[in-house]
């Protein structure tokens, strides 16, 4: 609060102020038959000191009231507002009110319309699957050719079904994660075999060189990482090519690696590959990609506490890392669910 501001506030009182000192100088002159203008200006001196002492006094008691106000929360901004009759902390504590309640409001009804778009989107993703799966019966009774294309494209389709009803879910994470004890080499697995068609259209190799890992984490998002991490890999390895995966274990946490000889990652590229929409060079001139996927991934691993890590040399190779920490697992999980 500054001097101006309390001025403003209080100027029909300094008018009022004005108006008296006039009113006594006044009658001053006109009952005073005799009068020495030293004492004329001693008492409007006098006058001036008083009105100037109180208005610097109540201004320095409305500037701390005003200053402490701001610094408080809407919690002690109340108690404030209960045990003084300040009309400034009063009038700032409703106005508080009014915005908090408008607010509130506000964020209800967006999350309304978010969770109406969010429920349309999961019926259509179950509505679509349907249709996919009737697709793949009629090509189960097709002999042409051209059918392997095809079958390739629906899964490409399914893969990006299945990766929109994940994407929706993630904005709901924290309501949607269930901590439990789950086989990273399993899930694994079953993230190779969502992959299956897309790594022998290509003939990519698999090697693996697992140890068993069990460790406390969220299935269902821990195979939506891997998915996601080996989907890229056929995407950018060359036919022939090969994908290896290996573990290793210290003490502080369980170390997954997947790394292709593939078209590899631009070093202008790799310090964005997980920022929001960043498609790169690879994404714009292989695939057409939305960035959206590894955006996600690390999204989630960043919810789930475990790390992922990238280095790649383009022409060469790109190699993940997925990082189990032994200290995070079973407590941070269970305070997001």
């Amino acid at each position: 609060m500054k001097i101006q501001d309390y001025l403003k506030a209080h100027k029909l009182w300094v008018v009022s102020n004005v108006i008296v000192l006039f009113i006594v100088n006044s009658i001053y002159i006109s009952t005073v038959v005799e009068y020495r203008s030293s004492d004329l200006l001693y008492m409007n001196g006098l006058l001036i000191i008083i009105q100037l002492s109180f208005l610097l006094i109540g201004f320095w008691q409305q500037k701390n009231k005003y200053n402490k106000a701001m610094k408080s929360s809407m919690e002690e901004l109340e108690k404030m507002a209960i045990h003084d009759d300040d009309y400034i902390i009063n009038m700032l504590y409703t106005l508080l009110q009014q915005q908090r309640f408008q607010h509130q409001n506000n964020e209800e009804a967006f999350k309304k319309k978010i969770n109406e778009i969010q429920d349309y989107i999961t019926q259509w993703v179950h509505d679509i699957k349907v249709n996919i799966a009737v697709c793949d019966l009629l090509l189960d009774e097709t002999e042409d050719i051209k059918v392997r294309d095809l079958r390739n494209q629906i899964e490409q389709i399914k893969f990006r079904v299945n990766q929109t009803l994940y994407i929706t879910r993630a904005n709901h994470y924290s309501q949607d994660t269930v901590a439990e004890r789950i086989d990273v080499g399993q899930v694994l697995r079953m993230a190779i075999k969502e992959n299956a068609l897309f790594l022998i259209n290509k003939d990519i190799t698999i090697n693996t060189d697992l140890h068993h890992i069990t460790v406390i984490n969220d299935k269902r998002w821990v195979y939506y990482i891997f998915t996601q991490i080996l989907n890229n890999s056929s995407k950018y390895t060359q036919k022939g090519g090969t994908v290896q995966i290996n573990s290793e274990e210290d003490d502080h946490a369980y170390y997954i690696y997947i790394k292709d000889d593939g078209i590899g990652i631009p070093k202008e590229d790799l310090g964005r590959i997980f920022d929001k929409g960043f498609t790169g060079k690879n994404g714009k001139n292989v695939t057409k990609s939305t960035g959206m996927g590894l955006y996600y991934t690390k999204k989630i691993s960043e919810m789930l506490q475990i790390g992922i890590d990238v280095k790649s040399e383009e022409g060469e190779y790109t190699a993940f890392t997925i990082i189990f920490y032994k200290l995070s697992d079973y407590f941070n999980i269970a305070s997001n669910g």
